[in-house]
């Protein structure tokens, strides 16, 4: 039987270069690796041919019929309806949907939006500018000690002016898991009860089971990339009634009823936000990767592997461990004292390493945590017992040659 590491062609040693150690791939929370299920899939797909949502043609409909399909299996991945799904290029156009079409408009003059202090800059910049061009006020929710979202100022922040709050349900920096339901029944007994609840679930979708009806949200968005499936693919879920009142962020093809030179009506249901040519090979790819991830996500040994690389990085002289969240899920990152995070990602890279290294789109967050740039390490379905030990091997080497804690030379 194939191990996980079996199933991804980039991990196979004829695509390392001459003379390099074997990949050890902990870099997941960027980009996971494409299991050959997906590739097969898109390669499929492609080979078929065909537009969906506009020829009428055998190829044209059986395109429609995959994008169908594959929108389906999306939303029954996370819990919800074929109907309430929207495909869009990624996360980040996804959360600026939302921003533009749904808060923009809602927003004025005294008005509130929070944000925590732990949101990637895709769920952070797109919400700033909606309110500087209407004059409202962006509220960052602080972390507490351990790193996790501080429900108490939280609490304290919201009001009658609240329109909308976003959170991120799993941190790309410090792997913190959020409660979305506890978060939702806090909301739901403030005085912002009526407030828009939008989590950004990019980095929970390959490591957790999602059902959005349990969550209590109303806005769910996610991409395909880092949960197996290919680049240039995302989905926002929403409530059938936020949908109605969103105003579709792109317009063009494909996304109307009626066009005259006096008036447009536009589609309703999912076409409504999909202007333009259907991404069918991304969608499929994306349906395939949930279908792959659901059949061999453990995530007993995912936690683990991460569990391991905790105590292990934290025995080493000079390394810290950015947070001790109540729940740390998918990734961890460390800094070596002395040692600045590019160097260390540069060092293990020479050791067949790979990791993240930098301030991951997450500055307000490193910030907070009293540092400018950061190591991460992140896990997958590939990851075993023997990419933890070369990690913790790797940085203890680092740590003892350049670091600031390490012995006499």
């Amino acid at each position: 039987m194939a191990t996980h590491a079996q199933l991804f062609p980039a991990l196979q040693g004829e695509h390392s270069p001459p003379g390099r150690p074997p990949l050890t791939y902990l870099d997941t929370a960027t980009t996971a690796l494409t299991p050959l299920a997906v590739i097969d899939a898109i390669a499929e797909t492609l080979a078929r041919g065909g537009s969906a949502g506009r020829s009428i043609h055998t190829l044209g409909l059986g395109a429609t019929q995959r994008y169908e399909h594959a929108r389906a299996a999306v939303a029954e991945h996370i819990g919800g309806a074929a109907a309430e799904l929207v495909f869009v290029s990624s996360a980040t156009e996804g959360l600026n949907l939302i921003a533009e079409g749904w808060a923009r408009p809602r927003l004025g003059p005294g008005d509130e939006l929070c944000v925590s202090v732990a949101e990637h800059h895709s769920n952070l910049l797109p919400w700033r500018r909606a309110c500087e061009r209407r004059g409202a006020r962006l509220v960052v929710i602080p972390c507490d000690e351990r790193g996790d979202l501080d429900l108490n100022a939280l609490r304290s922040r919201l009001n009658h002016r609240t329109r909308l709050l976003t959170i991120t349900h799993v941190s790309n920096v410090t792997g913190a898991e959020t409660s979305v339901p506890e978060v939702a029944q806090l909301l739901a007994a403030s005085p912002a009860a009526d407030a828009l609840l939008v989590v950004d679930g990019s980095q929970a979708i390959p490591h957790r089971s999602v059902d959005v009806a349990r969550l209590g949200c109303d806005v769910y968005v996610f991409s395909g990339h880092k949960a197996y499936g290919p680049a240039g693919v995302g989905a926002v879920w929403a409530r059938p009634e936020r949908w109605r009142e969103t105003q579709p962020l792109l317009v063009g093809g494909g996304m109307v009823n009626l066009v005259s030179a006096e008036r447009v009506d536009y589609a309703e249901g999912p076409a409504r936000f999909e202007a333009g040519t259907r991404n069918v090979a991304g969608a499929v790819g994306l349906a395939t990767a949930l279908r792959f991830l659901a059949k061999h996500h453990d995530p007993r040994r995912e936690l683990a592997q991460l569990s391991a690389a905790e105590r292990a990085l934290a025995k080493i002289p000079g390394v810290r461990i950015l947070g001790a969240p109540r729940r740390r899920t998918g990734a961890l990152s460390f800094v070596v004292d002395g040692v600045h995070a590019h160097d260390v990602g540069t060092v293990l890279d020479s050791h067949g390493v790979a990791v993240r290294a930098g301030h991951h789109c997450a500055q307000p967050l490193l910030q907070h945590l009293g540092v400018s740039a950061a190591v991460r390490a992140s896990f997958g379905l590939y990851n075993d017992n023997a990419d933890v030990e070369r990690l913790a091997a790797a940085v203890a080497e680092v740590a003892r040659t350049m670091g600031r804690a390490r012995g006499p030379t």
